[in-house]
């Protein structure tokens, strides 16, 4: 009898033995399993900093550019549709000054950006990365002041209106961070600028007014990657946009004829940014 009590014991103690290595491994695996690859709903806020560049050429030769170093912040929200569709929108707001060069002079000048994203992407699990792509609605607005560098200085503002097109591929580092890289084509579907050249004299206010040049020509690039947490991430960036001459706005001023458009310009943004997720 004592002999039979004694090997119950052994059992049951065996039995809670492995209900207790389950338990811990079960543990061990959650902790272990951090992050996913996958998208999930999140907010995330960012913080930017990036060197800017701005240039304008005329006959390929160069006419003007704002050079510097801007910072910003940045908001994402991202809801998932199932389990292999998300939706994304995010805003972005950078600010600096800048320094603006030309054969008329130098100085600094005040530079703000805005742009707001709408995304819907799909992506699948590929043995053990995972391989997303999206399409979208993205709108940038650019505002800076030349009336900093006194007399003759105006307002200007550009606009452009784009289809971000990107792929997204990630990987785990560990099972608590993983390695995220994207690259983007922006097709830009048109563009305005606006030169506030009533700033400058009456002359100028009444023969242009505030002309508006439409861009119709020009695509943007961006690539970025980003090491992730559950909570936080740090990345690289890179934006590109190439935009072409605007069309020509023609003026009179008694039997003299004057036009104005926007010259081709290239646009370079090199930067970090860290990023909070909740």
């Amino acid at each position: 009898m004592k002999h039979k009590i004694f090997i119950a014991s052994l059992v049951l103690s065996a039995v809670a033995t492995n209900n207790l290595c389950a338990d811990e491994s079960v543990k061990v695996s959650s902790k272990e399993e951090k992050i996913s690859l996958k998208t999930r709903d999140s907010i995330e806020i960012g913080l930017q900093s990036y060197w800017y560049k701005y240039e304008e050429k005329v006959n390929n030769a160069f006419f003007m550019s704002n050079t510097g170093y801007k910072y910003g912040l940045s908001a994402t929200g991202i809801k998932t549709l199932g389990d292999d569709y998300y939706v994304i929108a995010d805003a972005r707001y950078a600010t600096g000054d800048v320094k603006y060069s030309s054969a008329s002079g130098e100085g600094y000048v005040a530079d703000n950006r805005y742009e707001v994203r709408l995304l819907v992407g799909n992506e699948a699990l590929v043995e053990n990365y995972l391989l997303a792509s999206y399409l979208g609605v993205g709108y940038r607005r650019l505002d800076n002041d030349l009336r900093d560098l006194g007399v003759g200085g105006y307002r200007r503002t550009s606009q452009y209106l784009y289809v971000p097109i990107g792929v997204t591929h990630r990987f785990l580092v560990d099972g608590a961070s993983r390695l995220s890289t994207n690259i983007e084509y922006d097709y830009f579907v048109k563009g305005e600028q606006k030169s506030y050249l009533s700033d400058v004299n009456a002359w100028y206010a009444a023969v242009y007014g505030d002309p508006v040049d439409k861009q119709k020509h020009g695509y943007g690039v961006r690539m970025n990657s980003a090491y992730e947490e559950q909570d936080w991430s740090i990345g690289a960036f890179f934006n590109y946009w190439h935009i072409g001459d605007s069309e020509k706005s023609y003026y009179m001023d008694g039997t003299n004829l004057y036009y104005a458009y926007e010259p081709k310009n290239d646009t370079k943004e090199i930067g970090i940014e860290i990023k909070y997720r909740f």
